[in-house]
């Protein structure tokens, strides 16, 4: 923070230079009175701070000597960092992402981190397992840290507002939100109320254990299904919906008999069967409706959230009731050219009202018919829905047919951004053989994508959730 008084009422302008490049930053209107916010420094460099008065009449007043800040180098385990871009036709801003460290980075932790077109950090927050992180309305970053907390914090680090799910007992100031976890999203809907999931366990006779033999016994499990919950800014719980209520409690993808949630319910006998893993949760305001990614389902549905009626699904049609849910099965438009998601994460709605996800590509097939063994690969994928005729068409892709075809087997999104068009995708944990590492890629929205900018780790024993672009490190 620069804090300085003026005996008139005057307009700062300050310009930081780290001796390499240099930024500026103004304060808005006229006061005798300055408390600004200086973002942007580098780590481990010397920065002078020249600051500059103008007042009403047009006068010029620099301060005589520029002022100095040395910030500390990075931390030695902090991950390596290196990016190729392209920044004429990136998408301006700072690319914000969290990233977090596997057991052979344990001392770490996890740190939610900022880089320029060229990637230079120029912010970072050390804490934690995060996963979504967003900035919000006012400006402030939300975000989930391990899966009991939902954070509001602004850009100095300040915590403004903590919410704590019944798992989190430990914090003494926080807003209590009587549900059993958060997970995997937080999103603010235009009301000013959250969207997030939670989970709920459930004994269910019949259940499959196996997802390769049909012929194998059934038997009751402890299985957990995902809750979505709508609260308020107070903590109140305005509604919430239980997917094991809405979808088949019956249905399985290759990935739905593990325990994902054992260490949450110690109570399961033989452990929990983690049948939905929500992992993304979104509010449509054009028609008051929520969609919602189930990656062990291999599905994305749209619901109406007055009602709670299922409006569609988009995903592998094997193994629904056609009877209960054959209707709601979108169908697509040109078969021959077409395949499904598998266990996608991060729908969004795009100005168009098309839908853009991350397919992470798990398996490619449906319990009960093998995989291809091979050739798995992930990509970012954009459909168009017709609700009206449940067809649904692919429109646009980049993955499959890159100059570099990557396979991320978890987390990851597709973001699109709205100044040039481009999309940003977080391949946020890719198989290099050797070990997981992240890729961040942004590309042209065109028929053939071209790669702009290409963040990479250059360590294993790294995974990031999301990422975002930025217009600037200022609300």
């Amino acid at each position: 923070m620069l804090d300085l008084q003026t005996d008139e009422p005057t307009r700062v302008s300050i310009i930081v230079s780290d001796g390499s490049s240099s930024w500026e930053i103004s304060s808005d209107g006229f006061s005798t009175d300055h408390h600004l916010t200086l973002l942007g420094f580098r780590p481990g460099k010397t920065h002078t701070v020249a600051v500059t008065l103008i007042d009403e009449a047009g006068n010029i007043a620099e301060w005589p000597r520029p002022l100095q800040a040395t910030t500390a180098p990075l931390p030695p385990e902090f991950p390596p960092i290196s990016v190729t871009s392209d920044p004429e036709k990136m998408e301006p801003g700072v690319t914000l992402f969290p990233i977090t460290g596997f057991a052979q980075h344990a001392g770490f932790g996890g740190a939610i981190v900022a880089v320029n077109p060229t990637g230079e950090i120029v912010w970072y927050h050390r804490g934690g397992s995060f996963t979504d992180v967003r900035r919000i309305a006012n400006g402030n970053l939300l975000f989930i840290e391990g899966e009991r907390t939902i954070i509001e914090m602004d850009m100095l680090g300040n915590v403004l507002n903590r919410w704590a799910s019944l798992s989190d007992q430990s914090i003494v100031e926080k807003i209590p939100v009587p549900t059993q976890v958060f997970h995997h999203e937080v999103f603010q809907m235009e009301s000013g109320n959250f969207l997030t999931l939670s989970i709920e366990l459930r004994s269910i006779d019949n259940f499959p254990t196996s997802a390769t033999d049909p012929n194998a016994p059934t038997e009751t499990s402890d299985v957990v299904g995902d809750v979505v919950v709508e609260f308020t800014p107070q903590g109140s719980i305005v509604n919430e919906w239980k997917l094991l209520d809405l979808l088949d409690p019956l249905r399985i993808n290759y990935s739905s008999l593990i325990g994902f949630w054992n260490a949450q319910f110690p109570e399961a006998v033989n452990g929990t069967r983690d049948w939905s893993h929500g992992n993304a949760v979104i509010h449509d305001p054009r028609d008051d409706s929520i969609i919602v990614s189930a990656r062990h389902q291999d599905a994305v549905f749209k619901f109406s959230r007055e009602t709670g009626q299922l409006i569609w699904i988009l995903g592998p049609h094997e193994n629904w009731d056609p009877g209960q849910f054959g209707g709601l099965l979108l169908e697509p438009l040109n078969e021959d050219q077409f395949f499904w998601q598998y266990h996608q994460h991060a729908p969004e709605l795009l100005p168009n009202g098309n839908l853009l996800l991350f397919d992470n590509g798990n398996f490619r097939a449906s319990p009960f018919d093998p995989p291809p063994g091979n050739g798995v690969f992930s990509r970012a994928v954009e459909y168009e829905i017709d609700e009206a005729s449940r067809r649904v068409a692919k429109v646009w892709e980049y993955g499959e047919f890159a100059d570099e075809v990557l396979f991320a087997g978890f987390v990851g999104e597709a973001d699109f951004l709205t100044g040039k068009g481009n999309v940003l995708i977080t391949f946020g944990a890719v198989s290099t053989g050797g070990g997981i590492t992240p890729r961040l890629i942004e590309v042209t929205h065109s028929f053939f994508p071209e790669k702009v900018f290409d963040l990479s780790v250059n360590q294993t024993g790294w995974f990031v959730y999301r990422s975002e672009r930025l217009p600037s490190l200022y609300p």
